[in-house]
């Protein structure tokens, strides 16, 4: 009787110790669910020249490639390059990427962005003339380049700021490149720049503007266009980093306030913004019978240097320096200035349906409030702006 229950209390005692492990494990436990960006296996690029490999760094008179051990933002060592493409036709780095395995870039696409830090030496740049290039294994390549709603602060200075260049930037459907075997990347340059680049990586990003043909061009052919409405679309005006350029309020539509620092070797003198919303203006039917017109209030008028650049085309960027010939003077330190598109160097060689910014350099002169940003008819003679019957 006495060995029929301490059998009885052991089976007890097993049957209790076995409910109690199985109250650790659920079995209905549910599981988490793992992103596509999680899942990707190829998140670093470049965080050194020991961990990853470049093609294209042996110096010639075109470039010269080093890697420098010292302010680095990540690792052992950075790439630093100098170029020049006056002397060369083509001049870029090739990053072997996970050793050139195929990479599939089709889940990530609407939710990964490449990211690079960037800095100087010494002064302060808006945009650097590089191009980011995917290549698949055919052969295919698509490229991106640096855009100002991706550029950490909208400026290049001697700190490292972040640069993201989307996915969905790539114009990888025009070029029939398989995103979903790519082989590389590569970084073009073109002009001529000093540059010091790290730690390049795969990052998550949310990128908000498609780049198709019905959503990214916005389409004029009438005057007169309201040009950079909305501060948002405005790129140079920070007064974290600098208070040479604020937002004025002296015009109807938006306004720069400029009051340079004269202190500083070279303080900040540039500004611009898209046209519109940063989508691609379209304006081939007018651009013939159009001139750029704003408002300016100063004591005297300042040296100022306008540029437009496009999306693409051979020749991406128009400049002109204004002189008195473009103004009109209104009194009580009120002008207006008009600078009639025709008059631009090079003006038929540029893409008119490929409008991506237009940007102001103050080369000389102080105390300067710019605003009321517009596009009107002109049919006069490009070389006497203010003579037009209709201004």
């Amino acid at each position: 009787m006495r060995l029929t229950i301490q059998i009885a209390l052991a089976i007890l005692v097993c049957c209790t110790l076995s409910c109690d492990s199985m109250r650790e494990v659920s079995i209905y436990e549910p599981s988490k669910s793992i992103s596509a960006f999680e899942q990707f296996p190829h998140k670093t690029l470049f965080t050194g020249s020991e961990e990853n490999g470049i093609w294209g760094v042996k110096n010639n008179s075109c470039k010269e490639v080093s890697f420098e051990k010292t302010n680095n933002f990540n690792g052992k060592d950075h790439l630093h390059i100098k170029w020049d493409d006056s002397k060369c036709s083509y001049i870029a780095l090739g990053l072997k990427w996970s050793n050139f395995k195929g990479k599939n870039l089709k889940p990530i696409i609407k939710s990964a962005a490449i990211e690079l830090r960037i800095r100087v030496d010494s002064g302060v740049l808006s945009n650097v003339p590089m191009f980011f290039v995917l290549v698949d294994y055919g052969g295919n390549q698509c490229r991106a380049n640096i855009n100002y709603l991706n550029l950490e602060g909208g400026r290049i200075d001697t700190k490292w700021r972040r640069i993201r260049i989307p996915f969905q930037a790539f114009n990888y459907e025009k070029n029939g490149v398989n995103m979903g075997n790519i082989k590389e990347l590569r970084i073009e340059f073109q002009r001529k720049g000093d540059v010091h680049i790290d730690n390049i990586v795969i990052v998550p990003h949310e990128h908000n503007y498609k780049k198709t043909k019905e959503i990214f061009t916005k389409v004029f052919d009438s005057h007169p266009i309201q040009l950079g409405s909305g501060k948002e679309y405005w790129w140079g005006i920070n007064t974290k980093y600098s208070s040479s350029l604020q937002f004025g309020r002296s015009f109807k539509n938006e306004s720069v306030v400029i009051e340079l620092d004269k202190s500083k070797k070279a303080p900040w003198n540039t500004f611009g913004f898209s046209p519109y919303q940063w989508m691609r203006v379209d304006i081939s039917s007018i651009h013939t019978t159009s001139a750029l017109t704003f408002k300016l209030k100063s004591t005297e008028l300042p040296k100022l240097q306008t540029i437009l650049f496009a999306y693409t085309g051979k020749k991406r960027k128009l400049e002109k320096i204004l002189n008195e010939s473009h103004y009109v003077d209104k009194g009580n330190g009120l002008y207006q200035a008009y600078l009639p598109l025709k008059s631009l160097i090079g003006y038929s060689e540029f893409e008119w349906d490929a409008l991506k910014e237009i940007r102001f350099k103050i080369l000389e002169g102080n105390k300067v409030e710019i605003g009321d940003f517009q596009l009107i008819e002109f049919r006069g003679n490009p070389k006497k702006p203010t003579e037009w019957k209709g201004i």
